[in-house]
């Protein structure tokens, strides 16, 4: 018979255990180090940051796995919706976009909001949609991100960028990264994932923004069954350009998704080796990958993925903004996620709020299955909770994991499959 990680039992389990109660006055000593560190050079404010690490917990927290807080900082991240309408209606679609919803925020109420994210220490903000340059006043509000001295991310399909209005905003916006969508390797696989045929003009648009030189230009390449197959295209369409190739698995979340086009286990583990030869063997490619692969690899070739990584950070230093005002611990959850809404409850009561978010913080003491018994389950905790829910349901259960297929391939070659 197979087995796996999880069939060696309570020995297992116990093992693990023991070397997590070793471990934790050492990792708390590097973490404050590596802490420290990363703060100057992600140039955090220091009245803000100092203020953080004098509290005790907050340091123990991090050294000890990042359980509360998850990644580095006090302050969340914010994956924005701007808007909710699209003019495009992807099957993949995470957030069901379409029609804009009937009470999205004002423009005041936005201020509002991001005036808030800042006075938390809030450092970077995250556009995206639906399709944000639908939002009549997407520009101006991108100009308070700016202003308010924090760093615009913007994702968009792109197919409504390439104009002589829109390129000059950017030019003035200057986003630290513009990410477009780009699902398929060619005119006949992008109308298939996308409905509409804009290959051509999502590949101008890219190598148009490269020209205006903007720092950080990503495809953003979402695999799904349909499209997997065309990765090799992508990397010969890619290789040699200044354009970062970002991908991700499509998640579960749509109404519109249907299950057998989410990448089954044996799809990842076909997808693992691809990336693997394109790392080692097509350097030309700038390759990105999300947090949605993963982790803490046994082969060499990929292990640098995750020696600084510690666990997917939804809910515990990031989280996502619906346009109605929702807040979630990610955006590409369902509504049984939302935490709270900004029109009923300000954003620092829900950051600081002990029930919110206790889901993600307190992740590592639900895991299970594979990832209960994982000699990484402190610092991993289960990885993308979009992926993992997409698979089975909980949060804490993820066997979309490299080190998982690794570990079964041993166990399978010492007792012979058996």
């Amino acid at each position: 018979m197979r087995v796996r990680p999880d069939d060696l039992g309570p020995l297992a389990g116990a093992a693990r255990r023991a070397g997590q109660a070793l471990s934790t006055p050492i990792t708390l000593a590097r973490q404050a180090g590596l802490i420290g560190a990363y703060a100057r050079l992600a140039g955090w404010r220091a009245g803000p940051f100092l203020r953080w690490a004098a509290r005790w917990d907050n340091l123990f927290q991090a050294g000890a796995g990042a359980t509360r807080i998850g990644c580095f900082g006090p302050a969340p991240h914010v994956v924005w919706e701007v808007t909710q309408r699209c003019n495009l209606r992807c099957a993949h679609c995470a957030s069901n976009s379409g029609k804009a919803r009937d009470d999205e925020l004002s423009l005041a109420q936005w201020r509002k909001v991001l005036e808030e994210i800042r006075a938390l220490g809030g450092e970077e903000i995250q556009f995206i949609g639906g399709e944000p340059l639908l939002h009549p006043d997407w520009a101006e509000i991108a100009a308070w991100v700016g202003e308010l001295g924090m760093r615009l991310v913007l994702l968009s399909n792109g197919l409504l960028m390439n104009t002589e209005e829109v390129l000059p905003q950017l030019k003035r916006l200057r986003p630290h990264l513009i990410g477009i969508s780009l699902d398929g390797a060619c005119a006949a696989s992008y109308q298939q994932m996308r409905g509409v045929d804009g290959f051509g003009a999502v590949m101008q648009l890219l190598q148009q923004l490269v020209a205006d030189g903007h720092p950080n230009v990503n495809a953003v390449t979402t695999f799904t069954r349909t499209n997997l197959g065309d990765f090799d295209r992508f990397v010969d369409l890619l290789e040699g350009s200044e354009i970062t190739w970002q991908i991700q698995l499509a998640h579960g979340g749509g109404v519109r998704f249907q299950s057998d086009e989410f990448v089954t286990r044996d799809d990842f583990r076909r997808l693992v080796a691809k990336v693997r030869e394109t790392l080692l063997h097509r350097p030309g490619v700038k390759l990105r990958t999300m947090d949605d692969f993963g982790y803490f690899p046994l082969d060499p070739a990929l292990r640098f993925l995750h020696q600084t990584w510690s666990g997917c950070i939804a809910g515990s230093s990031l989280i996502g903004v619906r346009s109605n005002g929702d807040v979630l611990g990610c955006l590409s959850l369902g509504d049984s996620f939302v935490e709270a809404n900004l029109l009923r409850t300000p954003l620092p009561e829900i950051w600081t709020k002990g029930s919110c978010f206790r889901r993600f913080r307190e992740k590592l003491q639900t895991l299970r299955g594979i990832c209960a018994v994982c000699a990484f389950a402190t610092e991993c905790r289960a990885g993308c909770p979009g992926i993992a829910v997409s698979a089975t349901g909980h949060l804490g259960d993820n066997p979309y994991c490299i080190r998982a297929l690794e570990t079964e391939a041993i166990l399978d070659s010492i007792t012979g499959g058996k």
